[in-house]
């Protein structure tokens, strides 16, 4: 790939990804808007791509341009606290109402809730179930995925990803639906979010879910140590 070691240079250097972007290929059309003038001065082949390459200028000049301006850095570099510290609960917050709303939704289309409850027949019971059963063990996974690699595409010091993960870990996010036995009236839809440790009976009568959500979530920031020792 052309300019790979500049664009490591200009991302561990805070610029913006799009704005990487878009100067790699404003340099890839110059340099072959140089190729090309290479080439009519009667150089060819790889000695025409050399030449170019050279009045082009190596990759420390071309990188100084770009992070000489502090306005080009992303906003993960300049603030990680707000990013990895800040924004992870409330994104999990955020999109957790997000992933219950359809069935809210659905309950008062049907009539089913009342105040306090959800009068829910039996198909509406199993949508209940199997939505935040899929919630509870994949919302705060792919939670970690997004700022681990939102971290690794911008070559984010290790610290950031991982207080992230860490804190949605924490916020213990868990989907419940509980419905009475059939025939009986009343059940409930609901998100809980608090410390581990405020949930463990819960934790210990659900283990095994409870294990496999902790380890995919932590999967992520294994990830990324793997990439960058292998990088390093």
């Amino acid at each position: 790939m052309r300019f790979e070691a500049l664009r490591e240079i200009l991302l561990k250097g805070g610029i913006a990804p799009r704005h990487v972007r878009r100067y790699l290929a404003e340099l890839t059309e110059h340099l072959d808007d140089l190729t090309a003038q290479q080439r009519a001065a009667g150089y060819d082949g790889e000695d025409a791509a050399i030449r170019a390459r050279a009045r082009l200028g190596d990759d420390s000049e071309l990188a100084a341009a770009m992070l000489e301006q502090k306005s080009l850095r992303s906003i993960t570099v300049r603030a990680p606290w707000l990013v990895f510290g800040l924004l992870p609960p409330v994104a999990g917050m955020v999109v957790s109402f997000a992933f219950i709303a359809p069935l809210v939704v659905i309950a008062l289309l049907f009539h089913m809730a009342t105040p306090g409850s959800i009068h829910a027949p039996g198909w509406f019971q199993e949508l209940a179930f199997g939505l935040t059963g899929l919630g509870n063990i994949t919302l705060a996974p792919l939670l970690a995925a997004g700022f681990v690699f939102l971290a690794a595409r911008q070559r984010i010091f290790w610290f950031w990803p991982l207080l992230a993960v860490l804190l949605i870990v924490l916020l213990d996010l868990q989907f419940h639906a509980d419905f009475p036995a059939p025939g009986q009236r009343g059940g409930s839809l609901n998100i809980g979010a608090g410390l581990w440790a405020s949930h463990s009976e819960v934790l210990l009568s659900h283990w095994r879910m409870s294990l496999a959500q902790l380890m995919l979530t932590l999967l992520p920031v294994f990830w990324l140590f793997r990439k960058r020792t292998i990088a390093g």
